[in-house]
């Protein structure tokens, strides 16, 4: 289980890798103008577009790193087999109310 996780991990931030240089190589879609209302109302809304390969390539290792994570927090559940609630203690102790003058 052990060489599992960590393989899992490894993979998980190879992705994130691979998802941050492929964000980074694709072209703009305009420039800061257009991000606080300078350009054109087609510029910005723009006809659409055909995906290219590296907007292709985002969207599949945007869905293998969501997948990725559920499964890291599925095995991390089931490595370490317990709760966040397991380790908090219940405190059963009450106090007398304070009477009032």
């Amino acid at each position: 289980m052990e060489l599992l996780y960590y393989l899992l991990v490894g993979l998980f931030i190879i992705v994130a890798i691979f998802i941050i240089v492929l964000v980074l190589l694709q072209k703009s879609k305009g420039d800061i103008g257009s991000a606080f209302g300078g350009a054109t109302a087609q510029s910005i809304f723009g006809v659409g577009g055909v995906d290219t390969i590296l907007t292709k390539g985002t969207y599949w290792f945007t869905g293998i790193f969501l997948v990725l994570a559920i499964i890291i927090a599925i095995v991390t559940n089931v490595r370490n087999n317990s709760s966040i609630m397991q380790s908090e203690s219940v405190n059963t102790h009450q106090t007398k109310p304070v009477k009032s003058k």
